[in-house]
């Protein structure tokens, strides 16, 4: 890969990008993605504005799933009432295995670090959305909550595709 960045997860922002493949392999957890935007202060933009990477490979070093967690959900009608309400799923290790396999073609909407004093190793928590089944519906889809224990966080791209329009 031509551009490597290591352990700048918070320099990238993830509101357009789509995670083609979650891999578990070993001590490595590796993501690719598409549409993957690099922010201006990151040490591998040399244009200072916000631009997307092409294909991504998002590569967590020594880590370990911590856990996961289905997001619950509020509904309200037009009035502000609430309507209906689900709580947060916790999911077992069995229902995380299963689930991991899907994680495909579906929105990865934020990896926040979690404040650290040593600074190693890192939890990252990871947001992930499937998205609906017709493109124009608005009813939410299910999404997860992943909390990842890492040494490394290491983000490589071979080519930037354009300048971010606003």
């Amino acid at each position: 890969m031509k551009f490597q960045s290591i352990n700048e997860l918070p320099l990238f922002s993830f509101r357009d990008c789509v995670l083609e493949r979650f891999e578990q392999l070993d001590s490595t957890i590796r993501l690719t993605v598409e549409a993957l935007i690099v922010l201006p202060a990151n040490s591998q933009n040399s244009c200072f504005t916000e631009s997307y990477a092409g294909t991504s490979t998002i590569r967590l070093t020594n880590a370990r799933l911590l856990s996961a967690v289905k997001e619950g959900f509020r509904r309200y009608n037009a009035d502000g009432v609430l309507c209906a309400e689900s709580p947060d799923l916790p999911l077992s290790e069995v229902e995380l295995a299963a689930l991991l396999p899907q994680f495909t073609d579906c929105y990865l909407y934020e990896m926040v670090p979690e404040p650290s004093d040593s600074g190693t190793p890192s939890v990252y928590e990871i947001a992930i959305e499937f998205p609906p089944e017709n493109p124009y519906d608005t009813v939410p889809t299910d999404s997860y909550r992943l909390r990842v224990c890492c040494d490394k966080a290491i983000v490589d791209w071979d080519f930037y595709r354009n300048r971010l329009q606003e």
